[in-house]
């Protein structure tokens, strides 16, 4: 592929581009909802190990369903968890309940209005605008070498604005489009080939100079060190997740073994983001 790079060296350019993308969040909805699922069936199945000590989390559960519909509790989120550890030793001191097991039973069964939610937003379309460009501002998608599980979640809340006059280059390359922004390369996600098309002749009908492309060879490196990253923290778990299910799980035949090798296999993930993020700090400071 042939690689082009527009320096800017006026502001004056015409019209503007705005490139959307039907249900870009899905994909993370999906996982929320799974993740939410598999803690879920947790605690229910925690209610037939001792029904009578689920009672108390199954009431507050309830409870705390028709509260969230009469004030937000993320906004006082602080106030409501002292008013659970404080309900709880209640409990505890009145029906000798466990504290620690009225927690985790709250919190597991909780999680079925996560499902709930997140089942809502799967059923709702929506379009989010990916890339817009006019003559005084822009927006991409351009999450950091570090942000790749962020972005799986939430692709949306990566993205970022930047004065249109503080671009530096814009250049076309093997991968897509590079944006260098006052030093700063960046990335922009979820563009096609025909989009990348679109953005450079935006700037070719502004009359804009074509000059050579700046070498990136260190962007494919980083790019080629992230496709390798993204399979080992992701592959690992879901490789554990699959062999346990199999040897331990009976096949899946044994649900509350395979729901709690699910479980695992997702906690394993943000502990090898963390391992890798680590390995990579200390890499950068040899």
């Amino acid at each position: 592929m042939r690689k082009y790079a527009f320096l800017l060296t006026y502001p004056h350019l015409k019209n503007s581009i705005q490139i959307e993308r039907k249900n870009l969040g899905k994909k993370g909805d999906y996982a929320t909802a799974i993740m939410f699922g598999v803690i879920s069936l947790l605690g229910i199945f925690s209610i037939f190990w001792d029904w009578k000590s689920s009672l108390a989390p199954v009431v507050c559960v309830i409870i705390t369903y028709f509260l969230n519909r009469k004030i937000i509790i993320l906004e006082h989120l602080k106030w409501f968890f002292v008013g659970l550890i404080l309900v709880g030793l209640l409990l505890s001191w009145g029906i000798q309940l466990s504290l620690w097991m009225f927690i985790l039973q709250f919190l597991a069964l909780t999680c079925i209005l996560g499902v709930i939610s997140s089942v809502k937003k799967l059923g709702r379309d929506r379009r989010d605008v990916i890339f817009s460009l006019n003559a005084d501002n822009f927006s991409c998608l351009c999450p950091g070498s570090n942000d790749y599980k962020g972005y799986a979640l939430n692709p949306m809340g990566y993205k970022k604005y930047f004065m249109t006059k503080d671009i530096d280059s814009i250049q076309q390359d093997r991968n897509g489009l590079l944006i260098v922004v006052k030093g700063e390369v960046l990335r922009p996600r979820e563009l096609s080939a025909s989009e990348v098309a679109q953005i450079l002749a935006y700037f070719n009908a502004n009359h804009v100079e074509l000059i050579a492309a700046i070498p990136a060879q260190h962007i494919y490196r980083e790019e080629g060190e992230l496709a390798w990253v993204k399979i080992l923290v992701f592959g690992i778990p879901c490789a554990l997740g699959g062999l346990s299910i199999y040897f331990l799980g009976d096949n899946g035949r044994n649900i509350a073994v395979s729901a709690i090798s699910i479980l695992l296999a997702i906690l394993l993930v943000p502990l090898l983001l963390k391992f890798v993020n680590i390995w990579k700090r200390g890499s950068l400071n040899k």
